[in-house]
């Protein structure tokens, strides 16, 4: 299972979307990689850094905030997200302690409406789960490079 983490500080980054960097893990190998959709003002981001996500074959996100919006796109595109509970280092994240997201409306709402993207509706299609994998244990990341 291929985790992607939203790295900010040698931690989980407070917003999924403004993080600077992502680490991509499959809890053996660890690789980090610049976030596309920062310092992108436009819809254009967010899409690359989707684009990243499934490049990378990623089966989860693991997350402390994210915009309703890109976690619709996220769960439509079969990928997990877990919440994260405070500001966790990768060293002391436990499995067992998140939560899985699976609605859209468990995501902020869009704080700006002016910009042509956020007026879009959220439409999520009735969507197949993939079946529970076991995500119980200590996470360590090992072996980030850069």
């Amino acid at each position: 299972m291929i985790f992607a983490i939203p790295y900010q500080n040698e931690r989980i980054a407070g917003h999924f979307s403004k993080a600077e960097s992502f680490v991509f893990t499959n809890k053996s190998d660890s690789i980090i990689r610049n976030n596309p959709a920062l310092n992108n003002d436009s819809c254009g981001g967010k899409k690359s850094l989707l684009a990243l996500l499934k490049e990378q074959q990623t089966d989860a996100v693991l997350i402390r905030n994210i915009g309703q919006k890109i976690l619709a796109k996220l769960l439509n595109a079969n990928i997990r997200v877990f919440r994260t509970s405070g500001r966790l280092s990768l060293e002391t994240l436990k499995l067992s302690e998140l939560t899985e997201l699976i609605d859209p409306s468990q995501g902020r709402p869009c704080k700006n409406s002016k910009k042509n993207c956020c007026k879009k509706e959220v439409n999520t299609p009735p969507r197949i789960l993939k079946p529970q994998q076991n995500i119980n244990g200590q996470f360590t990341v090992f072996g980030v490079k850069q």
